[in-house]
C-alpha cells in the first residue's frame, strides 16, 4: 500500500532571531535561510523517511522554485507524477521566524496551493492532507476514498468543519481544538481536553488524537482517551513537529499497526525532529526513531546527525 499525502508544497524563508516581535516592534534577525516545506511536503518527507511509499499530490508554481522543489521530493523517493505545475502562479511561500528557544511565527502566502483541484478518490493505503490548500478542493476525496483518512486541521479553519463526517483521524492541536470548541480557557487537564475534543466526533469509529508538544499527546474515542508521553530531548527548532508527527502516523498505520501503537512511534519522531533547524532537513530517517526508542532519551540532547536531513540542508 502507500500513503497519499494531498497537500501544500512551499519554500521555507526561515530567519534566526533570539525573541520573536512584539506586534509593532522591529527585531534584528541574525540569519536567513532557505529550505523546502510546505505542511503537505513536510508530511510527506516524514513519511518516506519512516519507510513508506509516498505519493505526493499538490501544486507548484512556473519557474526554478517549483522545480527545486519537485527535485527535493523526488531526491527522497516521493512519487511527484501529481504534483501540477500551475502557470501564472507562484510556489507557495511560509516566512519563519524562529527565537533562541525554537519557538516560532509563520506566515504563509499560498500562491500555487490555493489552485490545487480535487484529486481522484484513494482506494487502499493511507490519505493524509492538512488545510493549507482549498477545503473544496479536498471534500470529495475524504468523502469518495477507502483508505484510511487523516486530516491534520492546521491551520484552523472553520469551514473545515464540512470535512469531519469523512475522515477516520482528526490530528490537531490544543489551539486548533480551542477553534472547533470555544470558548477556550487553558490550561485544561487530559480528561477536560477529551471531553471538549469529543464533540468534533461524527461516527463512534472515529478517533481524534490532539498533540500537546512538550507534553506528548491524546488518543481519544468515543468513550475511551489514553495519554502518550513525549520523549524528552532538548529542542533546537520546532518547526515541522507536527508534521513530522503526521506524515510519521501515516506511515506506521500503513503498515498496519493499531492508533495506540503507531503514536508513541510518532511522537518519538516528532522528538527527533526538533533537534535541527528546519523541517524538511530535521525529518528523521525510520532507523533514528527506533534507536531512539529503545535507547536513554539523555544521549540524544544534540541536533540529530541524519545523511537524509543533512542533503537538503
Amino acid at each position: 500500500m502507500a500513503v497519499h499525502i494531498v497537500g501544500s508544497i512551499n519554500i521555507d524563508i526561515i530567519t534566526s532571531l533570539e525573541r520573536l516581535p512584539m506586534p509593532g516592534e522591529t527585531v534584528l534577525a541574525g540569519a536567513t535561510a532557505r529550505l523546502p516545506g510546505g505542511k503537505g511536503a513536510n508530511q510527506a518527507v516524514a513519511a518516506a523517511r519512516m519507510g513508506a511509499v509516498t505519493r505526493m499530490i499538490g501544486a507548484v508554481g512556473e519557474g526554478d522554485a517549483g522545480r527545486w522543489m519537485k527535485d527535493r521530493l523526488a531526491a527522497e523517493g516521493i512519487d511527484i507524477s501529481d504534483v501540477e505545475v500551475i502557470a501564472g502562479e507562484e510556489t507557495g511561500t511560509a516566512y519563519i521566524a524562529v527565537d533562541g528557544e525554537g519557538e516560532n511565527q509563520i506566515i504563509v502566502v499560498s500562491g500555487a496551493n490555493a489552485r490545487l483541484k480535487a484529486p481522484a478518490p484513494v482506494e487502499e493505503g493511507v490519505l493524509l492532507s492538512q488545510l493549507e490548500v482549498p477545503v473544496a478542493a479536498l471534500a470529495p476525496v475524504f468523502a469518495q476514498s477507502r483508505a484510511i483518512r487523516i486530516l491534520n486541521t492546521a491551520p484552523a479553519l472553520l469551514e473545515a468543519r464540512c470535512l469531519f463526517d469523512f475522515v477516520d483521524i482528526i490530528v490537531l492541536n490544543e489551539h486548533e481544538l480551542g477553534v472547533y470548541v470555544p470558548p477556550w480557557e487553558a490550561p485544561f487537564s487530559h480528561e477536560d481536553l477529551a471531553a471538549r475534543a469529543r464533540d468534533l466526533l461524527a461516527r463512534a469509529d472515529q478517533a481524534i488524537v490532539v498533540t500537546l508538544g512538550a507534553n506528548g499527546a491524546l488518543a481519544i474515542r468515543r468513550d475511551s482517551y489514553r495519554h502518550i508521553p513525549a520523549v524528552p530531548v532538548i529542542s533546537v527548532d520546532t518547526i515541522g513537529a507536527g508534521d513530522c508527527f503526521c506524515g510519521a502516523l501515516a506511515a506506521l498505520l500503513d503498515e498496519g499497526r493499531r492508533l495506540e501503537e503507531a503514536l508513541p512511534i510518532a511522537s518519538a519522531a516528532a522528538a527527533l525532529c526538533t533537534l535541527g533547524r528546519g523541517a524538511v532537513p530535521s525529518m528523521p530517517a525510520r532507523g533514528a526513531v527506533f534507536d531512539l526508542l529503545s535507547g536513554s532519551a539523555t544521549e540524544h540532547a544534540l541536533p540529530i546527525k541524519n545523511p537524509a536531513a543533512a542533503s537538503l540542508s
